[in-house]
């Protein structure tokens, strides 16, 4: 039966919509780049690209990476060891049906006494080594022959046996498209859509102010046959010119478009927003001019500054492109967005999902007292969609009731369509830091989770761990030693820091189902970086 509201009533219910989160709709803002220019990468470099300068300006920013100023990036830091964080046993069935609450376990393992790992080591083989170049930012890609390594700032191709066939700054790959710029922070991936290798990094020069999205994509399946190379106006959004530059791009697919994130900086500013840049594949793979789309002034629902959106490498063809990002430096949800109709009219919706409680983790400690590792901060580092689900992980603070805090792995599978929590877990250990990890599921629902690790006892390593489809849920197996590090390290930045990351590779095998590639960098030498391929499968 129906009742007539008071005064009252519709006041407390006005009063409580508005201080309900509004679902958030983007309106794009359509851009366009030239065609593409044709690019023989296995073709004899001339003398002059042989010698080819590579720029390495700093960031034209007065803050830092971060959305914060470094001075309070820093102090939270510092503080983080005092942050305490209660261990939360695995959440049993009876549990999960009584409150709908997400299956969860918080494991603490004893690096070097932990099991095998349950993926099962295949081949693995030395990446490139230290470039002069810090953090290297490990990304990779793999075909149906061949494997795809990028960092700071080159890029190698290899056979699935180890074997290299090229490499190249990438100075020299993106020359045609862009000179006398400072390039960094690549992306790849292999298109299993379409059978195309994508290669993505940013450029940008401070006289004259210039920031780019550089884009390289491949004309068939052979890493080793033509590509085109592309350059877009990260400063614009839309035609709309601005004077923002890109920072820390990140890249995802679907069977429709390519999805290009990045973090924009003022030029001797601080940070601005999160964009996101949508690009239809019909133009660029056929080597035409390449239309885009941008969101950004992004927010979560609690109304602060989306950060860092990572786009997923999506799988199958849900007709939905879903991106993920963390509160920032400190939150209990992942936002997930929603973008649909990416090819003429793309929509941008946004939905918040409850997760366990993460913060800045401490910085990973190392043997002999060095100085710690940087490990980043909360930030979802990869993103992937397969078989209804989203996967995604990243670095948080979790004490094991052993002390200070440590970097342990937080990782979540999110039922995207609803979007809601299927499971979730932290995973790490009382003696060690566990930081920068990427999951990628495999075709059986199986998951590979690479990560960096180091303690009192372990220099800055490259470890893997897993789980099977089959796994009590909210659970990871046991690690297993990628690369060993046999040596302290330090990379230091223009703040200070002891540079390592900034992420890691990690990507299924479009001819094997069962296996999963990583990739990441280990302590080589004293001081040096070394990176390591491996992989693994169930």
């Amino acid at each position: 039966m129906a009742t007539r509201k008071t005064p009252a009533a519709k006041k407390a219910r006005t009063t409580a919509a508005a201080k309900a989160p509004r679902e958030f709709k983007g309106k794009a803002e359509a851009g366009k780049a030239k065609a593409g220019v044709a690019y023989n990468p296995a073709g004899a470099l001339s003398r002059d690209a042989m010698a080819m300068p590579e720029p390495m300006e700093p960031r034209p920013k007065t803050t830092t990476r971060y959305p914060i100023s470094n001075e309070s990036f820093e102090a939270l830091k510092v503080a983080a060891p005092k942050a305490r964080l209660a261990a939360t046993s695995a959440v049993r069935s009876k549990d999960v049906k009584k409150r709908g609450a997400a299956p969860q376990a918080m494991q603490a393992l004893a690096p070097g006494n932990e099991p095998s790992a349950a993926p099962v080591a295949s081949n693995n083989f030395a990446g490139i080594s230290a470039t002069g170049w810090l953090p290297p930012d490990c990304t990779m890609a793999v075909g149906p022959a061949h494997v795809l390594t990028s960092v700071n700032s080159s890029l190698a191709v290899y056979t699935k046996a180890g074997a290299p066939l090229l490499q190249r700054t990438l100075t020299q790959w993106f020359a045609n498209v862009a000179q006398g710029m400072t390039i960094f922070d690549p992306k790849a991936l292999f298109d299993q859509h379409a059978g195309r290798w994508v290669l993505l990094a940013v450029a940008i020069t401070n006289s004259p102010k210039a920031s780019l999205h550089l884009l390289s994509i491949s004309t068939t399946s052979d890493p080793m046959g033509p590509w085109r190379n592309y350059r877009f106006d990260a400063m614009r959004n839309g035609n709309t010119l601005t004077n923002n530059w890109a920072d820390f791009p990140a890249l995802g697919v679907d069977n429709q478009a390519l999805y290009v994130t990045s973090n924009m900086f003022a030029f001797g500013g601080g940070f601005q927003y999160s964009k996101i840049r949508v690009i239809p594949k019909a133009g660029p793979y056929a080597g035409g001019a390449a239309p885009f789309f941008d969101f950004t002034g992004m927010k979560n629902a609690d109304n602060t500054v989306a950060f860092t959106i990572q786009p997923s490498h999506t799988f199958g063809a849900p007709q939905v492109e879903y991106l993920a990002n963390t509160g920032f430096p400190s939150a209990n949800y992942l936002t997930v967005w929603r973008i649909v109709n990416p090819t003429t009219a793309p929509v941008l919706t946004r939905t918040q999902v409850a997760v366990s409680p993460y913060s800045l983790a401490p910085n990973a400690v190392q043997p002999g007292g060095a100085a710690p590792l940087n490990t980043g901060d909360v930030r979802v580092l990869h993103a992937v969609f397969r078989g209804d689900s989203l996967w995604t992980s990243f670095t948080t603070a979790h004490n094991w009731g052993a002390g200070a805090n440590r970097a342990a792995i937080q990782w979540c599978q999110i039922r995207a369509a609803v979007p809601a929590v299927v499971q979730q877990g932290v995973f790490g250990a009382s003696t060690a830091d566990y930081f920068y990890p990427a999951a990628c599921p495999d075709a059986n629902g199986n998951v590979t989770v690479v990560f960096s690790r180091s303690s009192t006892s372990q220099f800055g390593s490259i470890a893997y761990t897993g789980r099977r489809a089959t796994d009590p849920l909210g659970t990871l197996q046991g690690s297993a030693v990628l690369k060993s590090g046999v040596a302290s390290y330090f990379g230091p930045d223009s703040g200070g820091r002891n540079r390592w990351g900034d992420y890691n590779g990690i990507a299924s095998d479009p001819a094997n189902g069962r296996v999963v590639w990583m990739y990441s960098e280990y302590a080589s030498a004293v001081n040096t970086w070394g990176t390591w391929v491996g992989s693994a499968f169930f």
